[in-house]
């Protein structure tokens, strides 16, 4: 670049170093990964729980309380039944994702592919059963993330890409709640989808 530049203003020094990758240490399956989830996350506004498999239930429906609907996602896989039970048990009426149900519905709960620990945010994959809009319309959005599918960073979501692109119609990386700063640099949670998300991680 300098060569080309010639005379011109040669551009800034590279730094002696390249900084630190924001989880540099961590691998799959390293134990800090929910920890470093629920740091970013937070920091972000969103929650994140580790509950255990036989709490589910429990765990969904105290943070269902209050809620008189919600769309129940497809993409649940084996932890639906559990998921099911707890909004019973909150007196939620669980609907399917249907096109237009989230219209007047006060809560969507999905699964998720992966979650990045390193910023906190979790990839949706959607399909013919199961719509993006189910965690993208209603103004609370649960998610249920078995907690080994958790990634450090996105250099190992990138490696998946491939494949879940060939079996996704459409891909969306949520860091957080919804939020805008359109008016006056004043941000505003909600305004272009949930207001509230919580993520279930979920341990054996």
């Amino acid at each position: 670049m300098r060569q080309r530049l010639g005379d011109r203003r040669s551009p800034a020094e590279a730094p002696p170093a390249l900084p630190d990758v924001l989880a540099p240490t961590m691998v799959s399956g390293d134990d800090r990964l929910f920890e470093r989830f629920e740091e970013q996350l937070r920091a972000l506004g969103g929650e994140a729980r580790r509950v255990r498999r036989d709490e589910l239930a429990e765990v969904v429906a105290s943070v269902a309380a209050g809620v008189r609907s919600a769309i129940l996602g497809t993409d649940l896989g084996e932890l639906r039944q559990a998921v099911a039970e707890g909004l019973a048990r909150a007196g939620t009426a669980a609907r399917e994702p249907t096109r237009g149900a989230e219209d007047f519905t006060e809560l969507g709960v999905t699964g998720a592919v992966l979650g990045v620990a390193s910023t906190g945010s979790f990839l949706l994959a959607s399909g013919p059963d199961s719509p993006r809009t189910a965690g993208l319309l209603p103004p609370a959005h649960i998610v249920v993330l078995p907690e080994d599918r958790i990634v450090p960073g996105f250099e190992e979501l990138f490696d998946e890409m491939p494949r879940l692109v060939a079996t996704s119609s459409a891909l969306v990386l949520v860091s957080g709640p919804s939020r805008t700063s359109d008016i006056e640099m004043t941000p505003v949670l909600g305004v272009h989808g949930p207001e509230r998300v919580v993520v279930l991680v979920v341990s054996e």
